[in-house]
């Protein structure tokens, strides 16, 4: 760089003074031996940790994890919006009103449901009576 340059540019030639800095420093060099021994030690590790996990799914049978056990959950508002089939509050509200489904509890300020009662109200809804059903079969 010229020194007019620097002159206009104070913080380019600081940069260029670091990098040739950088640059003229020599970074240290591991022997070829070293770098091949390191390397059978990763495979031989990963290995081993392959073998271990296999070793410990044989010796413990994982099964699949259901939901939480809780009998009673508090449901939020969205959640109740959604299991009562994607009604908005007004309407979910009108029907806490006229007795059609059941009523939120105050939990901190905000409208929940029990889950139990939910449950009850979603086990009292009509079945859907389908084409070629007996008509004994009607719910």
């Amino acid at each position: 760089m010229s020194p007019e340059a620097a002159e206009k540019h104070p913080q380019s030639a600081v940069a260029q003074k670091a990098l040739a800095l950088k640059n003229s420093r020599s970074k240290p060099k591991l022997s070829q031996a070293l770098l091949a021994a390191n390397s059978q030690h990763q495979v031989e590790a990963a290995l081993a940790d392959d073998l271990g996990d296999a070793q410990h799914t044989r010796q413990r049978a994982h099964r699949a994890r259901g939901p939480p056990s809780l009998l009673l959950r508090l449901l939020t508002k969205p959640e109740v919006l959604l299991i009562a089939g994607g009604v908005s509050y007004p309407t979910l509200w009108s029907w806490m009103r006229a007795g059609r489904f059941p009523r939120s509890r105050v939990v901190d300020g905000k409208s929940m449901w029990r889950s139990d009662e939910v449950q009850v109200w979603l086990d009292a809804l009509p079945v859907r009576w389908l084409k070629g059903d007996d008509d004994g079969a009607k719910a």
